[in-house]
């Protein structure tokens, strides 16, 4: 990004910022959330707004001084009250039924689940997320009758789908054992023949009775470009061809505009129109180790979040020529599967 760009840039994170604190104290958790940006990029935002003294810190939230408030109204920030709705809280979805019903059982089977772990970069959605992305889905005809294959599922989308009973089958692979076999367990008190899950790590190529046979997929892959674009190439061998559609997440709190831009050429590349972004769909329920790591970054002393402030965009691809994945075979890759300069939390040792 040249000199101008990173200044424009910058001067939207201000504004962002000194809007929502215009209107009120916030806490260093929702000022993560109201930025949208990657998480240096804000941290550098807050600290010269800090330093400059249109931002103080009163131990619990941030407030905006009289000079930053003069700030905000140089800008005309104050004419700007929030826009979304609030009832979708601008995800265009809300849950009715038969989703509504679902999301009550699903609850249930998800406290059950086993306990998220860092070794795979795993960091569970909300209860209500998981049961939006099938609302989602099936409000843009992809989930009805349809074949779906979900590579990566700690969040337990196939069982939240299973409950639905509106996919025609459901696929899942996952590198970490311990959720194959609770989706198994799920499955078989249930009587769910239609649900299949195996252990599989993305690096391997796709095994050859999965290519082919699908006609949505869903992943919430990790977010480095390597590593995000081999989960979608792995996904896109297991499509039928033009027609099938997919669904990622991806936060740019890890992710700069740049790296969106590098993801969106290799989407391009693959075949597939981008249909749809749904900003700030996704809310997640980071382990206490992850949110202690964002914690130690603030230029403040701040306490545990309050609000689930790591977010992401829910895209929609549709493929519109034959498939054509970037990556075949085993991929060699470490930790940089995982990690990149815009992680934010450290893989454990």
């Amino acid at each position: 990004m040249s000199t101008i760009g990173i200044a424009a840039e910058n001067r939207r994170i201000d504004a962002l910022l000194l809007r929502a604190l215009y209107f009120g104290p916030k806490s260093y958790w929702e000022l993560m959330r109201a930025a949208q940006a990657q998480t240096h990029q804000v941290l550098k935002a807050l600290q010269s707004l800090l330093e400059g003294e249109l931002v103080v810190y009163d131990g619990d939230r941030f407030v905006i001084t009289e000079a930053g408030r003069q700030q905000a109204e140089t800008l005309s920030l104050e004419r700007v009250a929030e826009q979304r709705c609030e009832a979708c809280a601008g995800r265009g979805i809300v849950l009715r039924p038969p989703f509504d019903s679902v999301l009550a059982a699903f609850q249930d089977i998800a406290a059950m689940r086993p306990k998220a772990t860092p070794d795979f970069d795993q960091g569970y959605v909300t209860p209500e997320t998981t049961v939006r992305r099938l609302a989602l889905m099936a409000q843009q005809g992809d989930l009805m009758g349809r074949d779906i294959l979900l590579l990566g599922d700690d969040d337990l989308t196939s069982i939240a789908a299973a409950l639905s009973g509106l996919p025609r089958r459901i696929c899942v692979l996952d590198v970490d054992e311990r959720i194959i076999t609770f989706i198994r367990d799920v499955a078989r008190d249930r009587g769910w023949d239609h649900v299949h899950a195996e252990v599989y790590d993305v690096r391997d190529e796709l095994p050859s009775h999965l290519r082919g046979q699908f006609d949505v997929f869903f992943t919430d892959p990790v977010d480095t470009v390597k590593g995000l674009l081999l989960f979608l190439s792995r996904c896109t061998e297991g499509l039928r061809g033009p027609g099938a559609a997919g669904y990622f997440g991806l936060s740019y709190l890890e992710a700069s505009w740049r790296k969106w831009r590098h993801i969106q050429q290799g989407i391009l590349d693959m075949g597939y129109a981008i249909t749809d972004m749904l900003g700030a769909f996704q809310d997640y329920l980071l382990e206490d180790i992850v949110a202690l790591d964002w914690a130690r970054m603030a230029p403040v002393p701040v306490k545990e979040p309050d609000i689930p402030f790591y977010v992401s965009t829910v895209y929609r691809l549709e493929l519109v020529e034959e498939p054509q994945p970037l990556f075949f075979g085993r991929v060699e890759l470490g930790q940089d599967l995982y990690y990149d300069e815009e992680f934010c939390v450290p893989l454990q040792e």
